[in-house]
């Protein structure tokens, strides 16, 4: 028996009307394939297993377990070696395992719709920073990244920018490893850059991942960072916006507003938990990833210039993401939502808020 027949008929009614998820998301009739549960499965529970081994190590370990000795000895130096500051990283022994995950087919499965649209706009020989939106808790959309659908879409390779924190959790660092993400340093990305790789980044970090969004709303953090490399290196904006990651779980936070605000603010951490199906699993809403127009971006080097080109680049990133969301909300079940920013003034880092109407 696959694993969606066991969710009985309520457990799937709350499924699919949790809050802030529009009411035309239906979950699949067809029951996904064990496949498809375990590959899915595995991006939400090799957080959960990362963050559970550091306390169930510490104990073992101060109990003196000669066997927990002799892994920790054996594991240290993977630990030690920084790969997540080199290309290309540990993809390379991934690709093997990401054939055998089949994300097309097992995400078609789970999700009901996995699909790609708009990669007409992508010219497949040219290098692009790709900046994705949502956020989101989990980052669902990672997978995308696995499927052909867009992979096919790029010739030179690509690697995605992850928290240098996640390189410092065991088990959630191997992961992201072998899934293709790199340190999110300065010096990582640009090395990147030089060597002609399309670096794949998710601009709105805790953001996006920890905000409470109402029902009628879809925060995003755009910032200036990211686009101020792409002008010093001359590497053309390719937005994309994916329907369906913030509804696949519910962000729930244990502490007060203003402690949770306060942790994300000043020590960049988020206290939010993702609740979904069967409390880990990501619920089975359609997920649909638009590519956007690429902004061109002139090479810059003055100061000055450097600027104006990061202030004219933001201000046509953010109106194509307004346009890519407009465009294909109705279709994918976002009619009554309206798209809200969260920005930095280009040039300053002053953060502004700005809401347009849907």
């Amino acid at each position: 028996m696959s694993p969606a027949e066991t969710l009985g008929d309520q457990q799937r009614e709350m499924a699919v009307q949790t809050p802030g998820k529009p009411e035309t998301v239906q979950t699949p009739d067809k029951p996904e394939t064990w496949k498809a549960f375990f590959v899915v499965g595995v991006l939400s529970l090799h957080i959960i297993l990362g963050l559970l081994s550091i306390p169930v190590a510490a104990y073992y370990l101060a109990i003196g377990s000669s066997k927990a000795w002799v892994l920790a000895l054996l594991y240290f130096p993977f630990y030690l070696w920084p790969a997540q500051s080199q290309y290309p990283g540990w993809e390379i022994f991934g690709k093997s395992l990401w054939r055998l995950m089949d994300y097309e087919t097992s995400c078609a499965s789970y999700f009901g719709q996995w699909a790609v649209h708009g990669t007409e706009r992508i010219d497949a020989g040219t290098q692009y920073f790709v900046a994705c939106h949502p956020h989101g808790t989990l980052i669902f959309q990672r997978m995308f990244w696995h499927s052909p659908k867009l992979e096919k879409c790029f010739t030179r390779p690509w690697r995605m920018l992850a928290a240098s924190v996640v390189f410092r959790i065991p088990l959630m660092r191997e992961l992201s490893l072998l899934f293709g993400a790199v340190d999110a340093s300065r010096a990582t990305c640009e090395r990147l850059l030089r060597d002609g790789v399309n670096v794949v980044v998710w601009p709105g970090g805790l953001d996006e991942a920890s905000s409470a969004d109402a029902p009628d709303e879809v925060r995003l953090r755009t910032r200036t960072g990211f686009i101020r490399l792409a002008v010093q290196h001359g590497t053309p904006v390719l937005p994309m916006f994916v329907f369906g990651e913030l509804d696949a779980v519910r962000t729930v936070s244990p502490l007060p507003s203003a402690l949770a605000r306060f942790c994300q603010k000043k020590l960049r951490i988020s206290t939010a938990f993702a609740v979904g199906r069967f409390l880990v699993m990501p619920f089975r809403v359609p997920f649909n990833l638009c590519v956007g127009k690429p902004v061109p971006v002139k090479q810059c080097s003055e100061p000055a210039a450097v600027d104006l080109e990061v202030a004219r680049v933001h201000a046509e990133y953010k109106a194509e993401l307004q346009a890519l969301f407009e465009s294909n909300k109705k279709q994918f079940g976002y009619a009554d939502r309206k798209l809200v920013f969260v920005c930095e003034q280009a040039g300053t880092g002053e953060r502004t808020k700005k809401a347009k109407a849907a």
